[in-house]
């Protein structure tokens, strides 16, 4: 399955529909006048592949089910993405976002913490407003809740993580199948289970999640320095002391004076944080084997997706999950053709 070409064909034809659903949500549930419609549209407006929302819409798909029944849910998954973005772009100090201010920059830190909690709650309205019966309404808020409090506690353990005198790829593991692989089981599982798949099915879609949600972001770390992230800078990661996948291993495969001078690296000030810098930890990187690890990872994770016996039994299923694994490289292709393959 072509799942770019996938996700493309259910963004212009289903997009709109959702985002209408959207902005008529928020502007229901808001006050009148209230500030929080203004900076909701303007933060949505940034734009995306609206990955969060196109998931669930093509899972049901798979699953032969009606899409227009999880139009809400896709809804909801995207305003709860994008929530995080808000607060992320706040801790993380990142001022533009595709190009444009965060919303903690065009207003202020205080409010972006306000529309960050206000999107958290718009989440559950667009829930309410799913046509399935009232316990599988309850049951899909009970599967979101659960999984936002993961989210936001993978995303305090990452903080916990950058004061760590003794971080680990496993502790890191720990960090981003909470904040990152949570955004991606949350959509996959809610899908699955209102398009009414067995039990087996949704189990094997979970782990399939969990996988996914680690790829993920292996690759969005690798973006940082191999791509382009649209955060404004080559290596924001490094400038804002992250433990990143490279970080983890860096610091447990490199020599003494390596792992000092990584972490010398990393403690600077952000605004000093210079290109040189950012080179310098590149090669270090590389040097001890972390870029190819890193790339060994998701290819080693990728594999465990395509062949999980529970998603071959369902051929559309199999083919939506690999493709996204797929998906998810194209933008670091060209490091994986160069590093993929070898075992650190």
């Amino acid at each position: 399955m072509d799942v770019l070409a996938e996700l493309e064909r259910c963004k212009c034809e289903r997009w709109a529909g959702v985002e209408r659903l959207i902005r008529e949500t928020v502007e229901a549930w808001s006050p009148a006048g209230s500030l929080l419609v203004e900076m909701c549209a303007y933060h949505l407006e940034t734009g995306g592949k609206r990955l969060r929302a196109m998931i669930p819409l093509l899972t049901a798909e798979a699953l032969e089910s009606d899409p227009d029944r999880l139009v809400p849910f896709a809804a909801a998954c995207e305003m709860l993405h994008n929530a995080t973005l808000v607060h992320d772009d706040l801790q993380d100090g990142d001022a533009t976002r595709r190009g444009r201010p965060t919303v903690w920059k065009r207003w202020s830190e205080a409010q972006a913490i306000n529309l960050g909690d206000a999107m958290f709650y718009y989440t559950l309205a667009l829930l309410d407003r799913l046509p399935h019966a009232a316990e599988q309404r309850l049951a899909t808020a009970d599967l979101v809740l659960r999984g936002t409090l993961r989210v936001i506690d993978g995303q305090a353990r990452e903080f916990q993580l950058k004061d760590d005198p003794a971080p680990t790829v496993e502790k890191y593991v720990a960090v981003i199948e909470g904040k990152t692989a949570g955004l991606f089981e949350i959509p996959l599982v809610g899908a699955a289970r209102l398009a009414g798949a067995p039990a087996a099915v949704v189990a094997a879609v979970e782990e399939a999640a969990r996988h996914l949600g680690v790829v993920f972001q292996i690759q969005d770390d690798l973006l940082d320095l191999y791509g382009e992230k649209g955060r404004g800078m080559r290596g924001s990661d490094i400038a804002e002391g992250k433990i990143s996948v490279l970080v983890a291993h860096a610091l447990g495969h490199c020599a003494p004076a390596e792992a000092m001078r990584l972490r010398e690296l990393l403690a600077k000030p952000r605004p000093e944080t210079t290109a040189a810098d950012v080179d310098e930890a590149d090669a270090l990187f590389r040097s001890c084997g972390a870029a190819r690890y890193a790339v060994s990872e998701i290819e080693r994770r990728e594999k465990i997706v395509a062949g999980h016996p529970g998603l071959r039994a369902v051929p559309r299923l199999h083919g939506l999950l690999t493709g996204l694994g797929e998906a998810f490289l194209e933008p670091i292709r060209p490091l994986v053709r160069e590093l993929g393959g070898g075992e650190d």
